[in-house]
Parts: structure tokens; C-alpha cells; sequence
């Protein structure tokens, strides 16, 4: 848990932008490295990379727990896109469950949204970390 506060980020946020343009240039190849990877595992798993570009962002890109949740949504809808065509093409996606689904996770994503802005910095760790924990588990053990 980063439990970075809001003027850390923003120190550290500003830290980037001022970076010399070898240091910028290899942070940015790490995003890339650690773009591709989270690409790869949303692709192969249809699903993931969101958890996974969360820890990227807060601690890669030193951005604050909020805007790298905010931005994973943002990182995440066009990879999302992108692999149900890839889907939807090879035949692998079942599309008569598409508009209830959409239907929940368009109220979900919304209140969550809101959410988002108005839990604590360490409130948000523990949730998304807990889930993250709890997922781990429960895939390991098959439960």
C-alpha cells in the first residue's frame, strides 16, 4: 500500500514532468515495457489489466491512488475495445449476455466513479489491494 499522500503525488508528479530527458526517456520505456505486460495479460485473460496498470501508475508513473485509478479506466477502455473485436472475430464472445451486462456495469462503474472521490487515500489501498489479495487467493486454491 503506497498510502502516498495528495501532496507527495503531486511532488512526485512534478518530479517527472522536470525529469532530464534521458531519465524521462527511460521511465517511459518502463510504462511501455509495463503497458505491453498488462496488455498481454488483459488479452490472454480478457480481463486483469486494470489491477495490474493500477500499481504501474502509482508506482512507475508516481501518480496519486486516485488519478491512477481514474487513468487505469481511462488506459484500460480502448485495450477492453480492442480485445472483445478480437473476441467477437474468432468467434469466442457470447453476445446474448451483452445488455444486461453492460446494463450493470454502467450503474457499477458509475458508483464506483463516485465513489472514487470520495473515499480516503487509505481506504482505497485497502479495498483495491484486499481485492486484489482476495482474487490471488482465490485463484491459487481454486476456490
Amino acid at each position: 500500500m503506497s498510502g502516498m499522500t495528495s501532496a507527495a503525488a503531486v511532488k512526485n508528479v512534478s518530479k517527472f514532468a522536470t525529469l532530464r530527458p534521458d531519465k524521462r526517456k527511460k521511465r517511459n520505456v518502463l510504462l511501455f515495457v509495463c503497458g505491453a505486460a498488462v496488455g498481454a495479460v488483459n488479452g490472454l485473460f480478457g480481463a486483469g489489466g486494470g489491477m495490474l496498470v493500477v500499481p504501474v501508475l502509482t508506482y512507475v508513473a508516481a501518480l496519486g491512488e486516485r488519478k491512477a485509478h481514474a487513468t487505469a479506466i481511462a488506459v484500460i477502455l480502448p485495450l477492453c475495445l480492442i480485445g472483445a473485436v478480437v473476441y467477437a472475430a474468432q468467434g469466442g464472445a457470447d453476445t446474448s449476455f451483452l445488455a444486461p451486462t453492460v446494463a450493470g456495469v454502467l450503474a457499477g462503474g458509475i458508483i464506483g466513479a463516485a465513489a472514487l472521490k470520495k473515499l480516503a487515500a487509505p481506504v482505497l489501498d485497502f479495498l483495491f489491494y484486499g481485492l486484489m489479495l482476495f482474487a490471488g487467493i482465490k485463484m491459487a486454491t481454486g476456490a
